[in-house]
């Protein structure tokens, strides 16, 4: 943590944007900031992509049977339609619009909390056992979505209370990058989604 000295110096360097603490690098410019979290967020696939090769190692071939087929199409369209205030939400705080931040995050938490409730409904109408290859990847695959979502959906509510609050804590130039990193680890989520859906259902 710099002095009070370096940080007036530090200030100095920037670029227009006001510091939101005495750290050097958080003088960086919310683009750099975007393009950081996009970063880590893409080196995630390194995680999805042996749960998606999974069900093609250990059980290639083998057909959906026993699941709620309607249930999950329905989960899956669910958070498709998350896309669109996911995009809504970007474009607000791009175009400075952040008092229409907190609707939108709002929307999103109540979406996430009907995905994940979708999922647990998906578990217990469907019969597939849980032993089988093909089993122990759907019910692992689909339980790492319900836990990504309640994330999101934790993150969401807590931009929506600072977008929302009556004492002047809402978000700015400054700050708004936040809003726009949860949106895309949102995208990100739904994307998945439809992988999920795609290799356990089309497949």
């Amino acid at each position: 943590m710099l002095g009070s000295n370096q940080t007036e110096a530090a200030a100095e360097w920037g670029n227009g944007y006001r510091q939101e603490s005495p750290y050097i690098i958080d003088d960086a410019p919310p683009r750099a900031k975007r393009s950081a979290f996009f970063t880590i967020t893409l080196a995630s696939i390194m995680w999805w992509m042996p749960v998606v090769w999974v069900r093609f190692l250990f059980a290639p071939g083998v057909p959906e049977h026993g699941l709620n087929v309607f249930s999950w199409t329905v989960t899956t369209l669910l958070a498709l339609i998350g896309v669109i205030p996911a995009v809504q939400l970007i474009r607000a705080a791009r175009q400075g619009r952040y008092d229409n931040l907190a609707g939108k995050l709002v929307g999103m938490v109540a979406i996430a909390l009907l995905v994940c409730a979708g999922i647990l409904v998906g578990w217990s109408t469907s019969s597939l056992p849980i032993g089988t290859p093909l089993g122990s990847a759907f019910y692992f695959f689909s339980a790492a979505l319900g836990v990504f979502f309640l994330i999101s959906a934790f993150v969401e509510t807590i931009h929506a209370l600072r977008a929302g609050s009556s004492w002047g804590v809402g978000y700015d130039a400054t700050s708004s990058w936040r809003v726009e990193n949860s949106a895309y680890l949102w995208l990100w989520n739904c994307f998945w989604f439809l992988v999920f859906y795609v290799i356990f259902f089309l497949f």
